[in-house]
C-alpha cells in the first residue's frame, strides 16, 4: 500500500492524464488484493460519499448533463476510492514520506516551466508556463502548498542541513511562482504564510515576517507602486469585471435550481442561458461552484463529511496533542479558501490530491501505529536524524 500511495503521488508529476490513469487502476488493486473491506472499516465515509454521488448523478441527468458530464460523474468514484484508501492506508511515516516528496519535485516543476519558456510556448491565456499542470493557475495553487510543506518540515526536522534543504526550496517556488503569474496566489501566500507559523508555535518567526511585510508594504506606499510587483497588474481591472460577469451567471443558476442545483458542470451549460462570460469553463469561486452545481443539499453532504473529519484533528489540539498536524491542516483550508474566493484551483486532480493527504490522514488519528517513534524507512532518507528510541520502562511520544 505505502508503494501505491508513492505511485499515485509520482503520477501528478507526470501529467493529469497519468494520474487519472493511476486513479482508474486503484480499485483493481483493492480488490486484486483482498482489501475490500477497507470500505467496510471506513463506513462514515462511504455512506456520506455515496449519497453525496447518487444526489449529484441523479441531478445531472436530471438537467440534460452531457455526455462529458456524466463522464466527470462517473471518475467521481474513482475519487472517492482514493479519499477511502488514503484515509485508511496513511501512516506518519508515509505522510512525512509524501511532504518530503512533493516538496522536493518543485525544482523538477520549474525546470519544465523553464523549458516551456526557452521554447516560447504560449497558450489561449498569453506565455503563462504551467509546468506538468494543465494550467498556470493550478502550478500556482501547487506552489502555495508546497511552501506550507516546507514550513512545516522546517519546524519539525532538527537537522540543520534539512531545513536549510527546505528553506531552499521557498525561493525556488517563488521564482516558478513569478512564471505563471498567479495574482491570487501571493496575495494568499502573504495571508497564509503567517497563520502557518504562528499556529506552529514559531510566533518569533510569525513576527518577523510581519514586521518585514509591513516594511515591504510602507516601502511600496511610500514609493506609489504598491500593486506593480504583482504580474498583469494592468489587466486586474478587466479581469475583475469578467469575474462578476460570470458571478452573476452562477448566481442566477443558483437561485433558480437552489435546492439540488443543476449537476457537474454546470457552468458550461447556463453560462448562455444567464449571458454570462463565454470563454470561462467555471464559477472562478469556490462556494459558487459547490451550490451552483450540487445546490443546499449536496453542498449541506459534504460540509457535513469534512466537518466530522477535520472535528477529530481539533478535538486533539485542544487535548495538546498534534500541534503541528493541525497548523498544517488549518493552513491548508485557509489556503484552499483564500484561493477558493477566485477560482477553483483545488478542484483538479493533481491538486486534490495533495488536500487529500493533509485533510484525509488529519482525521485518522484513531489508528495507533500512526504514533510509533520509529521513523525509519528505505524509501528516501529524510527525517531518519530524528528517530529517538524511548527507554524501556518509557513510553514513546507521539511524534505528530
Amino acid at each position: 500500500n505505502e508503494k501505491v500511495l508513492m505511485v499515485l503521488t509520482a503520477s501528478i508529476f507526470l501529467t493529469v492524464y497519468v494520474e487519472v490513469a493511476v486513479l482508474i487502476l486503484l480499485p483493481i488493486y483493492i480488490f486484486a488484493t483482498k482489501q475490500g473491506f477497507i470500505f467496510l472499516r471506513r463506513k462514515q465515509d462511504v455512506v456520506f460519499l455515496s449519497i453525496f454521488w447518487v444526489l449529484s448523478m441523479v441531478v445531472t441527468i436530471y438537467w440534460g448533463g452531457t455526455a462529458v458530464d456524466i463522464l466527470l460523474g462517473i471518475f467521481m468514484i474513482f475519487a472517492f476510492v482514493a479519499m477511502i484508501f488514503i484515509t485508511y492506508t496513511m501512516t506518519q511515516r508515509m505522510f512525512r514520506i509524501i511532504l518530503s516528496f512533493v516538496c522536493f519535485m518543485s525544482p523538477y516543476c520549474l525546470l519544465i516551466a523553464l523549458i516551456q519558456r526557452a521554447l516560447g510556448m504560449r497558450w489561449a491565456y498569453g506565455a503563462r508556463y504551467s509546468s506538468v499542470f494543465s494550467n498556470p493557475n493550478y502550478y500556482a495553487f501547487y506552489i502555495s502548498l508546497v511552501i506550507l510543506f516546507c514550513i512545516y518540515n522546517i519546524v519539525k526536522s532538527d537537522n540543520r542541513r534539512m531545513q536549510l534543504a527546505y528553506a531552499a526550496l521557498i525561493p525556488i517556488n517563488l521564482i516558478a511562482l513569478d512564471l505563471t503569474e498567479c495574482r491570487t496566489t501571493y496575495i494568499v501566500l502573504v495571508i497564509v504564510c503567517p497563520v502557518m507559523l504562528f499556529l506552529s508555535g514559531k510566533k518569533k518567526w510569525g513576527a518577523i515576517y510581519l514586521a518585514a511585510l509591513a516594511a515591504f508594504a510602507a516601502a511600496t506606499l511610500f514609493l506609489g507602486d504598491s500593486l506593480h510587483f504583482l504580474p498583469r497588474v494592468d489587466e486586474l481591472a478587466k479581469d475583475v469585471a469578467k469575474r462578476f460577469d460570470i458571478w452573476g451567471g452562477a448566481i442566477g443558476s443558483i437561485l433558480d435550481a437552489p435546492v439540488f442545483g443543476r449537476g457537474y458542470n454546470t457552468y458550461v451549460r447556463i453560462r448562455d442561458l444567464y449571458d454570462a462570460y463565454g470563454i470561462a469553463k467555471h464559477s472562478h469561486n469556490l462556494v459558487l461552484e459547490v451550490l451552483m452545481d450540487f445546490g443546499l443539499v449536496g453542498t449541506a453532504v459534504l460540509l457535513g463529511y469534512f466537518s466530522i473529519n477535520v472535528s477529530k484533528i481539533i478535538r486533539l489540539h485542544r487535548q495538546n496533542k498534534c500541534h503541528q498536524r493541525y497548523a498544517l491542516t488549518v493552513s491548508v483550508i485557509v489556503c484552499v479558501l483564500l484561493h477558493g474566493l477566485l477560482d477553483i484551483t483545488m478542484l483538479w486532480p493533481q491538486t486534490s490530491l495533495l488536500i487529500m493527504y493533509v485533510v484525509g490522514f488529519s482525521t485518522e488519528y484513531d489508528k495507533v501505529h500512526i504514533f510509533g517513534t520509529n521513523r525509519k524507512h528505505e524509501i528516501l532518507p529524510v527525517h531518519t536524524h530524528s528517530q529517538k528510541t524511548p527507554p524501556p520502562d518509557e513510553p514513546g511520544e507521539p511524534i505528530l
